[in-house]
């Protein structure tokens, strides 16, 4: 995995690297300016991420502001069968919204030629989970224990700071690379349960699980990087 993440550092870097040294071998005396399209409409992907896409208009010829988005994940809601004994079995129920739906709000500056430095604000959308669980039984007679838990998680906000390189070719196609890296937000976290405290005579053993297994950790602020290669259309 370090092995494809490096090769992935190095392949991004390596067209930047090499125009800079084009540019520094054969800059005029009088450096032409670049007119740039004022529409960039692009699409970029890193590793096994879905693609995103950006839109961009150039308030200037050197500044454009725009948006972009990658759609989330989206989890099929089940019904399925636990453990069986033979005093009973247990019936699962899982529901789980769409999550991490990815926003922007873009600002880029080309401060040489080709090159752009970016500022990008954005939210990672949470979700909602609901598991519900009967657990049914029958010695002398047949007992349904129902017991529900329910995940909230916050969105999640970012702000990224980045350098690329995007380059118009034969007028209406645009080809390009940047590197990004920043801070993702924490989300919190909130859960309830819902049971029959006489039933299950003190805490289920789902409710001692879960606190023991926590799975807070996974929803600090932590630190982002994004690699991307891109192509797409200026008009």
């Amino acid at each position: 995995m370090k092995k494809t993440f490096k090769t992935i550092i190095l392949l991004t870097l390596f067209p930047i690297i090499s125009s800079l040294d084009i540019y520094a071998q054969s800059k005029p005396e009088s450096e032409e300016l670049i007119k740039r399209k004022k529409i960039h409409l692009y699409f970029g992907t890193f590793l096994y991420t879905k693609v995103t896409t950006n839109f961009l208009y150039g308030v200037t010829n050197n500044l454009y502001l725009g948006v972009s988005f990658r759609p989330g994940e989206k989890v099929e809601n089940k019904e399925f069968i636990g453990s069986i004994n033979s005093r009973g079995f247990d019936f699962y129920d899982y529901n789980k919204s769409n999550f991490n739906n990815f926003f922007n709000l873009k600002s880029q500056y080309f401060f040489l030629r080709n090159f752009y430095t970016s500022l990008d604000l954005g939210i990672r959308t949470g979700f909602e989970e609901k598991i519900t669980k009967f657990t049914i039984t029958q010695i002398n007679s047949l007992e349904i224990l129902p017991f529900s838990k329910s995940t909230f998680v916050s969105d999640r906000y970012s702000m990224l700071l980045g350098i690329g390189y995007r380059k118009e070719l034969f007028e209406h196609f645009l080809l390009g690379s940047e590197i990004q890296y920043g801070i993702l937000s924490g989300a919190k976290v909130t859960k309830n349960y819902t049971y029959n405290p006489t039933a299950y005579n003190g805490l289920p053993n789902d409710i001692i699980l879960d606190q023991l297994f926590n799975d807070g950790n996974d929803y600090k602020t932590s630190r982002l990087m994004i690699i991307s290669i891109y192509a797409g259309i200026a008009f």
